[in-house]
């Protein structure tokens, strides 16, 4: 068999092939060639094997989740302690008796029907044959099952499956095949997917936002038919009018039997199929005709490589979410209504740019919703982002709303954003005190600057210790990084680059004086350092060259009140990025206030505090008055 390309390797084992790259770098495997970097099909399946049986945890704990076999319960999508007591009982007799996910979930939807009056099983020892279901109340019912069971392999009903099926007791306070289904998907495969499925709390304040009557109602990635159901019910909608899509033939599935659920007394075919609507110009019939769009969208680099570029005439990112964003929009008709759930990094992220030009100018935004964390297992905060398909007007309001309460801001606004950054944090009176610091004559750190990464050691554990052996040396990380200080060392390290995954060069570690910052922060934290000390990749360096302007005096503006203010109403980032801190205005200053400040710096240095006095001069550099003031420190 030929060599594997890192790609092809790389889409086989399920990671990105800069992952697959630094596993290389950590001895994880070995390629055959290095330029280009190629691998044997013996070696990647090795990989995978040590993968699935959890030999390597190592990887499996970091960032990249594809790897991860746990399974868990998102307790947000179920309302009810009885229902998460029984997925769990079910997630654990399964995965003991390691079966398979479609067949449960086939019999799961069997045990469903049965309890609900559906059918009639009148041998269980026949259960996957279908032979033994009779009296099928709906022949649309029986043709979805028989088609379903068409399309996976024969099972035998051996003992294992036929205990589930008695296990099975399905409940009616929520949608049990959707959270059975979520429990068994390892979570590995939902980061793969970029799949978290939604909370019925966020699908019903999402279709709450949309007012009656609607004609037609699409989930472009449906799942197991959440959103489908409550449209159905809040809209009282016709089955013929409602349609979903999804990749996952096991959803599809899911979603098919829950709708035919939801119209008791209809006989009729769901508009579900299963296909990834991103990677094909059908249904065309649909195009422009969806009265409403309301989804939680997949996040994550698009899979389908092969097809991303022929995809999108706007989205050229490659983000999932974005992609479904520009397609629904193509399926809306004019004036129709869109309503995503997304991660928060949509707002500001300069990658996420040519989603945002789009919206701008295609729709009308009539609400941003900040929501926090609300997916099990998932860090990222999220927002509620709804649309209407229609040219704004100049005088176009946007309801940004949050815990309750509600502001309202121009959209205009954001066209004038370097890369038409979505800046919510920032009010109207905001904006004019913004304006205000920055008509001050100042520089930036744009050219005037030299920036460096922390050290990657790619095994931390190899490499890092708690306490000092011969010829180590103190590591800072972002948790010793104080205001002004660095913190006592709490890791050390041999400093030996070409062990290391990644090194900056040595002369910026040694450098005479550099400024050490977090990297993962939601505010700026600046400290100084004088002793040549080595960070880790939590900490990374800035060497400012700002001419007339020492480097204290640099860290006293970073680490001040008004810089704090513009991060957070400007970039509101949990990433402190170069982008970012080469945008913030450095005022120009006499050589008597550089002195003073530079002074109080020392002082703050010292006395790991900074003194009162050193933020009102920063103000008074400013020309800031007592109402300026206060609505930077509230």
């Amino acid at each position: 068999m030929p060599p594997l390309s890192i790609n092809q390797a790389a889409q086989r084992i399920g990671v990105s092939s800069a992952t697959l790259r630094n596993w290389v770098k950590a001895g994880y495997i070995t390629p055959i060639t290095t330029r280009p970097m190629t691998f044997s099909d013996e070696s990647v399946t090795n990989l995978q094997h040590e993968l699935t049986a959890d030999s390597l945890g190592k990887l499996k704990s970091r960032a990249n989740k594809v790897g991860l076999v746990n399974h868990f319960l998102p307790a947000e999508y179920a309302e009810h302690p009885a229902l998460i007591s029984a997925i769990t009982h079910i997630a654990a007799y399964v995965k003991t008796t390691r079966l398979e996910i479609e067949a449960v979930m086939f019999l799961a939807t069997l045990r469903l029907l049965e309890v609900k009056g559906e059918i009639n099983i009148s041998n269980h020892n026949k259960l996957f044959t279908l032979d033994a279901a009779t009296s099928w109340k709906r022949s649309s019912v029986k043709l979805a099952m028989m088609a379903w069971r068409s399309s996976f392999e024969v099972i035998h009903d051996d003992a294992p499956y036929r205990q589930l099926y008695e296990l099975l007791t399905p409940q009616m306070a929520d949608d049990f095949l959707g959270l059975l289904y979520q429990s068994l998907f390892s979570e590995g495969n939902k980061s793969q997917q970029g799949s978290y499925y939604t909370p019925s709390k966020l699908v019903a304040d999402s279709l709450a936002q949309i007012a009656s009557p609607v004609e037609s109602f699409l989930d472009p990635c449906c799942g197991s038919g959440k959103y489908l159901l409550m449209a159905a019910q809040r809209f009282n909608l016709k089955p013929e009018a409602i349609f979903g899509f999804d990749y996952d033939r096991i959803a599809a599935n899911l979603a098919r039997i829950n709708l035919l659920m939801a119209y008791p007394t209809e006989d009729f075919t769901p508009n579900i199929f299963c296909m990834d609507i991103l990677a094909t110009n059908s249904p065309n019939e649909l195009d422009g005709k969806i009265d409403v769009i309301a989804t939680n969208p997949p996040w994550g680099a698009y899979k389908n490589v092969s097809s991303k570029n022929q995809l999108s005439g706007q989205v050229k990112s490659g983000e999932t979410f974005a992609m479904f964003l520009e397609k629904s929009l193509q399926l809306l008709r004019p004036g129709g209504r869109l309503s995503f759930i997304l991660p928060e990094s949509i707002l500001n992220i300069k990658t996420h740019a040519d989603v945002r030009q789009l919206i701008l100018h295609e729709t009308k935004i009539s609400q941003i919703a900040q929501l926090g964390r609300q997916f099990t297992g998932v860090f990222t905060a999220v927002i509620q982002l709804d649309l209407i398909k229609a040219i704004p007007p100049n005088n176009w309001l946007i309801s940004v709303a949050q815990d309750g309460k509600s502001d309202y801001i121009l959209q205009t606004r954001f066209k004038k954003n370097a890369h038409c950054t979505f800046n919510i944090a920032t009010a109207s009176h905001d904006e004019a005190l913004l304006e205000k610091i920055y008509a001050v004559e100042h520089l930036t750190l744009a050219n005037h600057a030299a920036w460096a990464l922390g050290i990657v050691t790619g095994n931390n554990k190899k490499y890092l210790f708690e306490t000092p052996l011969p010829n180590m040396e103190a590591i800072v990380r972002g948790s010793d990084i104080f205001p002004y200080y660095l913190g006592e060392p709490t890791s050390f390290v041999h400093f030996t680059p070409t062990a290391f995954q990644q090194v900056a060069p040595a002369r910026f570690f040694r450098a005479t004086e550099k400024l050490i910052y977090k990297f993962i922060s939601q505010k700026l934290v600046f400290a100084y350092d004088n002793q040549q000390r080595l960070t880790l990749n939590s900490a990374n360096i800035l060497i400012p060259t700002i001419p007339n302007m020492s480097i204290k005096v640099v860290l006293a503006f970073l680490n001040s009140a008004i810089f704090q203010y513009i991060f957070k109403k400007t970039f509101s980032t949990h990433k402190i990025l170069r982008g970012d801190l080469e945008k913030l205005p450095f005022p120009l200053i006499s050589k008597e206030i550089h002195d003073t400040i530079e002074h109080f710096v020392e002082v703050a240095i010292l006395n790991q505090k900074a003194p009162p006095e050193l933020e009102a001069v920063i103000f008074k550099v400013f020309g800031l008055n007592q109402t300026d003031i206060k609505n930077i420190t509230k």
